[in-house]
């Protein structure tokens, strides 16, 4: 194989992780797998997230708006989403666009009520994915700054 034994392969998926903010593992607390796609700042990104898991996932959408169409999103949370968690300018706007669709939609506002919310309501072999579909300035420096906000507020659930 191109010069490489099977022992160098194995290490290298050993040790290989993923790249920061894109579907990045960050925890699994009482059964519940944290992701963080702080880097999804649109919706064709947040439909990729969504497309790695087959259910239960309980997702945090919002930030400020990219002037996006929020009903792309239904299909694929129709499918695989338990409940979905509102954050930021855009949450007003997201819950418009899913009104009627049977997906379950709670305010959170904050980053930090949506993880508390996700860690009250979320049942052992869901998961947990900041995927905003939106930019993070409202709230936020950048989309690393909210990624590690993220990371933080799991890492106290412990």
């Amino acid at each position: 194989a191109a010069g490489v034994n099977n022992e160098g392969i194995r290490s290298g998926v050993r040790e290989f992780r993923a790249v920061e903010h894109r579907l990045e593992f960050v925890a699994r607390v009482n059964g519940v797998d944290y992701y963080n796609d702080s880097k999804a700042t649109n919706v064709d990104a947040t439909v990729k997230a969504l497309e790695s898991f087959p259910a239960n996932i309980h997702l945090i959408l919002g930030g400020k708006d990219k002037d996006s169409d929020y009903r792309a999103l239904i299909p694929l949370l129709q499918q695989r989403a338990a409940r979905v968690y509102t954050i930021g300018a855009a949450a007003e706007k997201i819950e418009s666009h899913l009104r009627g669709s049977n997906v379950e939609v709670e305010r959170a506002e904050t980053l930090a009520h949506a993880v508390e919310r996700i860690h009250r309501n979320a049942k052992s072999g869901s998961i947990a994915l900041l995927a905003p579909a939106c930019a993070s300035f409202d709230q936020f420096d950048s989309y690393e700054h909210r990624g590690r906000v993220f990371k933080e507020l799991v890492s106290e659930l412990g």
